[in-house]
């Protein structure tokens, strides 16, 4: 009966320290792993950027290059695990070429994949000059130099948005000042890819003589309180004149001319008032430029 007892004993012991050695039960509701939702990707210059925006779940990333062909889809290799808010940039890609994304959601506590999401992505370097050059020669021309490029085919030109035609890669191409009412050239370059694809722009600015020019008045800035209207403008060398002019019907008629760069104005009622502003140089009158002045 002792050695009984004491067998009985021990497998009483060895009950209790299996059963505490158990883990936790896992919900069964834990299983049921949601589909990934939560995701963003960007194509850049460095490649494929994917977010995984889960607050809880692992996001398990695989490609297949459909490129090659419909029978390689069955060889997803894994391209990462990101963790939830992380972002993860996939650079083993190639230009013009097509991949298939598989996305799951990965819960390591039970080690469980949730069911995939399928993502085709189109990688494609950025449209963008490689190098440009733009300058603003002394004879009144604007020059722009596009570097050599595989993605960029042709490059559109234009200046204060006056479209001044096109320039070729690695060729030096010249445009004739525009008649502009600005005392600034923005010159605007846009690249386009072989698919007549619009790329990422470069500008550049450049300011004009305007001792030289007889330009109306620039940066026009406008006050209304109520009735009562100001405006206000930059001051030029030599610009000793303005005429200040009101449209009513399409038609301007003459207000007054001031010799600051300041104009009040008593509206008669609350509508928009519309100006007209020309410059006096050399008693040569300046085209009009216009500005309303609202509530």
């Amino acid at each position: 009966m002792t050695i009984y007892k004491y067998l009985t004993i021990i497998i009483l012991i060895f009950m209790l320290y299996a059963c505490g050695l158990k883990s936790d039960p896992v919900p069964k509701g834990s299983l049921d792993i949601p589909y990934p939702q939560a995701i963003d990707y960007a194509v850049n210059s460095d490649g494929v950027s994917i977010y995984n925006g889960s607050d809880n779940y692992t996001l398990f990333v695989e490609k297949a290059d459909e490129s090659i062909g419909f029978f390689n889809l069955a060889g997803f290799k894994r391209v990462a695990l990101i963790n939830p808010k992380q972002t993860y940039t996939d650079t083993d890609v190639v230009n013009n070429r097509v991949y298939k994304y598989r996305f799951r959601h990965y819960y390591g506590r039970v080690k469980t994949y949730s069911p995939a999401l399928m993502k085709t992505i189109k990688y494609y370097s950025p449209i963008k000059h490689s190098s440009i050059n733009i300058t603003y020669e002394k004879n009144k021309r604007v020059c722009v130099y596009p570097g050599l490029s595989d993605v960029v085919s042709n490059t559109i030109v234009s200046i204060n948005g006056i479209k001044m035609g096109n320039a070729k890669n690695a060729v030096k191409t010249c445009f004739d000042e525009p008649p502009v009412n600005s005392s600034t050239l923005s010159v605007m370059a846009i690249p386009y890819d072989y698919d007549n694809n619009t790329g990422i722009p470069y500008q550049q600015e450049f300011k004009r003589d305007t001792t030289k020019l007889n330009l109306p008045p620039q940066n026009i800035v406008v006050r209304r309180d109520d009735k009562d209207i100001i405006l206000t403008w930059d001051k030029e060398k030599n610009n000793t004149k303005y005429n200040i002019y009101i449209t009513t019907d399409g038609k301007d008629k003459f207000l007054q001319q001031v010799d600051v760069e300041l104009f009040r104005y008593k509206a008669k009622d609350d509508k928009c008032v519309d100006f007209k502003l020309t410059t006096i140089r050399n008693k040569k009158e300046s085209k009009k430029i216009s500005v309303s002045a609202c509530k």
